[in-house]
């Protein structure tokens, strides 16, 4: 004979699922409005790696110990930017701040320029005055404070990276046993080879970034001091460093050299534009294909989806971070459902 169930049995059960998804709900909203802190978070990360690896490296070949060798990476770094900033320092400093007074004076030219034609009259007419933009003097308060926020939102940022990168190089064990404790023990194994896996695409795909921002800027630099185009020096710096953000990054930087370019001509322009290609080009055709053997292949489309969704949700951070993130995303929807749940354990290089 058996017992009939609990008339309360149903309620408990959706009250169950109701609570679980009021808390799925609240740790969304809470991800959400943590979005900021958890991007810092990763960039302190991504710079742990980018010191462990080399200390790694130091440490497997002398006697040190992994801290110890962080210690000695981290001072070698400071050490060659203070040598860097010693040699060029000054000239870096006096060429970006003739590029500050000299991109408004060269907008300023081709605006006269095409005001000067009857199509560019009628483009202009459709772009409001830069003095309607403010209405009132506290239209211009508020946007200074603005500024200012954003600046010090900035360099708080900047600290933080800093310090959580370097916390998180010097000792990392803490907290991946942390986070391992969290596993339920049947799969510490596979979450720790997860882990691994993780660790090593990101460090490929900073290796490579590396790799891509010094040819860009060396490339840049060379291009653009053949064709005597002002400031190329600072122009390849700038080149170099957005760089670090695909798609994006190169369009930015290709900009202010366009304009001022375009200044001496129209043929200079082009002949800017076409470098600026070109260089893409050798990144794209040679230098990614031999970095993608290494880390991991990312879908161009994807990457452009993953940037503007970022883009949307966290502004310039979330831009970004958008390919490094991507590529945590790739690696965990392939081992974590492909292989796990699908039981596909093909290559990537296979399902390309």
């Amino acid at each position: 004979m058996t017992s009939d169930p609990p008339r309360h049995a149903p309620f408990l059960h959706r009250a169950g699922w109701g609570a679980g998804l009021a808390a799925g709900a609240a740790l969304l909203l809470l991800l959400w409005f943590a979005r900021t802190v958890l991007l810092v978070a990763f960039a302190g990360i991504l710079l742990a790696i980018l010191l462990r690896t080399p200390a790694e490296w130091l440490s497997r070949r002398t006697r040190l110990s992994p801290t110890v060798a962080v210690v000695v990476v981290s001072v070698l770094l400071l050490l060659l930017l203070a040598g860097a900033f010693w040699a060029r320092g000054s000239a870096i400093a006096d060429q970006a701040a003739e590029l500050r007074e000299r991109l408004p004076i060269a907008a300023a030219r081709i605006e006269e320029y095409v005001r000067g034609t009857s199509w560019g009259r009628t483009v202009l007419a459709f772009i409001p005055a830069p003095e309607d933009a403010l209405k009132d003097a506290s239209g211009a308060i508020q946007q200074a404070t603005g500024v200012l926020s954003r600046a010090l939102g900035a360099i708080v940022g900047v600290v933080l990276v800093l310090f959580i990168g370097l916390v998180l190089a010097l000792s990392p064990r803490p907290y991946v046993e942390g986070a391992m404790r969290l596993v339920p023990p049947r799969r510490r194994a596979r979450t720790r080879e997860i882990l691994q896996r993780l660790a090593a695409t990101l460090q490929w795909w900073l290796l490579g970034r590396l790799i891509s921002m010094s040819a860009i800027g060396l490339l840049t630099g060379i291009g653009l001091s053949l064709l005597e185009v002002p400031l190329a020096f600072v122009l390849a710096i700038l080149a170099a460093l957005l760089s670090f953000i695909p798609n994006v990054g190169p369009v930015l930087s290709a900009l202010p050299a366009i304009l001022l370019a375009l200044v001496q001509g129209p043929r200079l322009a082009l002949a800017v534009v076409g470098l600026y290609l070109g260089v893409q080009f050798v990144e794209s055709y040679i230098l990614e294909p031999v970095i993608d053997r290494k880390t991991i292949y990312l879908p161009p489309a994807l990457t452009v989806l993953a940037q503007l969704t970022m883009a949307l949700a966290a502004g310039l951070l979330g831009v970004a971070l958008a390919t490094p993130l991507l590529a945590v995303v790739v690696v965990l929807t392939r081992m974590l459902y492909v292989e796990d749940v699908l039981d596909d354990h093909r290559p990537a290089e296979a399902a390309r």
